[in-house]
């Protein structure tokens, strides 16, 4: 939910004072009764057998497994306060665009609200422990690793949110449809997966390309169930167009309730969900219903929270939250803390193949005065981004090579580029005429703004023109999704518990995650080598390759980090305060996006207040 703060997009309408915004939203359609397993398509078996570069298979229960080492992680601490409780609605400020869909896989563009409504809610076969980092229990009771093969002994009491129950062979038929619509979820399954087979209902084993550290989180995370009724209507052709508004049936504590489009998206807690009583789920998903708010900028969500329409507010705006703080009620709290998981790569991504010349790219890379324009942006409380591979421990880099604001240098490798001639309004120019003129495309608010102008200041003084092309989310999503793009301001979701480089800059990757567009034998290289990594020492020295590579290859501008978190709330949200959960902690996770807290009238009796 909120380590995803990259920019407020453009997204609804001027709210009104109300508690109650959206009265008209829509009623999602009733489910149907029926909860019984549905079948597999009849052609299921031919079309697992036409899949090029994997295997999958569905098979029945064997006669006998080799010998494995079940695990089930009954030794760690809990997750959460005891002393939550269930109940209420939760009211919060969403920051990116109204999603386009809901689908699951197989997006054109990105979609800025999938992450609140898949990513941070799905349940996988394990999972991470929030506070730890360990695997836990998922919709698997226990898994074992053997070499490069994990074996996931599924809960059999698992549910989707439409009550069906969830079956093994849904992990195969989830990776078939990701594979035949050619979304970029099945290509990267495929490249890190060799084999994905269901052993009769509750057993599924997955064999990994390499031998991986915490092989049963790797997988997992790769995996998605598809239930085979919702399903029923699938085909490659139609699936986008056709499944596009559909509400997939997930593992998740929530589904979809109201929606009003532009404006609004419900989650309801499913009623009797399958994990609610078991350990390290009992104390989480706590409140009926979480409305998420589709705001136009940050100081309509900070009016309409301090109005108490909203329930929570996050900033990593210190003007801001100086500001509001001075004239909130008294009974608002105030909190801040350090993240320390890793965030998001904030900077400008440089298109290799729409600007080839490497040396065209280091000049821009030395015109860019981004130590000027984030202080003028922050007035000097920001904390400028030095590496790639950020706040991953023992695996981030601790000095990698950076190009720093040179006039002098900049222009040197503009003349290495071609760029020799300079015009009356002091822009280079090649021999045959053509300016050195390079589009920044970017969402605009205030700090980006302000940040894209005083890059284009100190660019003209190196003799580059960089044009700014400010656009809603969606639109430089799509730009990028397409590869026209040059320049774009930039940032996503990091991959945890390591860096999934692939995604960045592997050959062939597309999409929001891919700016680069690279094509380049090393990095290819060094990419399959970390994830061949055995070892943490492994991955930190490769880390540091794969950062040094990027700065060689000059695709990516460092930004700032935002590791200060500002969080306020009205006193009826209450968060953990037990031995196990602390409200600040250097674990790993966002307390919120764990969805640890829960709803507490301000004169009710339970947990004290942290």
């Amino acid at each position: 939910m909120y380590k995803t703060l990259l920019s407020l997009g453009a997204a609804a309408a001027v709210l009104t004072g109300a508690v109650h915004l959206f009265p008209a939203a829509q009623e999602p359609a009733a489910e149907a009764a029926d909860t019984a397993p549905a079948p597999y398509p009849a052609d299921m078996a031919a079309r697992l057998g036409r899949v090029a570069g994997m295997q999958l298979a569905a098979s029945p229960a064997p006669a006998q497994l080799p010998e494995l080492n079940w695990q089930d992680a009954a030794d760690l601490p809990d997750t959460g306060d005891p002393a939550a409780r269930k109940g209420g609605t939760v009211r919060l400020c969403n920051v990116g665009p109204y999603p386009a869909n809901f689908l699951h896989f197989g997006s054109t563009a990105a979609q800025f609200f999938h992450y609140n409504l898949f990513t941070m809610l799905e349940i996988h076969p394990v999972e991470r422990h929030p506070a730890t980092g360990d695997s836990i229990p998922g919709t698997a009771a226990a898994w074992s690793v053997q070499g490069r093969t994990v074996y996931y002994r599924l809960n059999p009491a698992a549910r989707y949110t439409n009550g069906r129950p969830l079956r093994a062979a849904d992990y195969v038929l989830g990776a078939l449809l990701r594979l035949e619509c050619g979304s970029t979820e099945g290509a990267a399954l495929r490249a890190a997966v060799e084999r994905v087979e269901s052993l009769g209902d509750t057993l599924l084993a997955v064999t990994l390309r390499q031998e991986r550290p915490q092989a049963e989180q790797l997988a997992a995370q790769l995996l998605h169930p598809a239930e085979p009724g919702f399903y029923a209507d699938f085909s490659p052709g139609n699936y986008r167009e056709l499944y596009a508004q559909r509400i997939p049936p997930t593992t998740a504590a929530y589904t979809v309730g109201r929606t009003q489009r532009g404006r609004l998206v419900e989650l309801r807690r499913v009623q009797d969900w399958w994990a609610a009583g078991l350990k390290y789920y009992r104390n989480r998903f706590n409140p009926d219903r979480i409305e998420h708010h589709f705001l136009v900028d940050e100081a309509q969500a900070w009016e309409l929270f301090l109005r108490g329409g909203l329930d929570m507010q996050q900033t990593r705006n210190p003007e801001a939250w100086e500001r509001y703080r001075a004239a909130a009620p008294p009974a608002i709290r105030f909190r801040e803390f350090t993240a320390r998981y890793p965030v998001p790569p904030y900077g400008i991504a440089l298109n290799s193949r729409t600007i080839p010349h490497a040396e065209l790219r280091r000049g821009l890379m030395q015109a860019m005065d981004m130590d000027r324009a984030v202080a003028i942006a922050f007035r000097g409380r920001a904390e400028r981004l030095h590496t790639f591979t950020t706040r991953y421990a023992r695996i981030s880099p601790q000095d990698t090579p950076e190009y720093r604001y040179s006039p002098a240098g900049a222009r040197a490798c503009f003349a290495a580029a071609g760029f020799t001639a300079q015009g009356q309004d002091g822009i280079l120019h090649r021999a045959d005429g053509t300016r050195l003129s390079v589009r920044l495309a970017y969402t605009p608010s205030d700090k980006i703004s302000a940040i894209i102008t005083a890059l284009v200041q100190s660019a003209a003084a190196c003799g580059a023109e960089i044009v700014p092309e400010p656009l809603p989310w969606q639109d430089a999503a799509r730009r990028q999704q397409e590869g026209t793009h040059e320049m774009v301001f930039w940032a996503t979701v990091p991959a945890e518990p390591v860096p999934d480089y692939a995604r960045y800059f592997a050959a062939g990757a597309t999409g929001y995650d891919a700016p680069f567009r690279l094509d380049d034998p090393q990095m290819e290289r060094l990419v399959a080598q970390f994830a061949a990594a055995r070892t943490t020492e492994e991955q930190a020295a490769l880390a540091a390759q794969v950062d040094r590579r990027v700065q060689e290859l000059a695709i990516w501008l460092p930004g700032w980090q935002e590791n200060r978190v500002l969080l306020a709330h009205h006193p009826r949200i209450r968060f953990p305060d037990c031995p196990q959960c602390r409200f600040s902690t250097p674990a790993p996770y966002d307390i919120a996006e764990a969805h640890l807290y829960w709803v507490e009238d301000a004169q009710g009796e339970g947990g004290k207040h942290p």
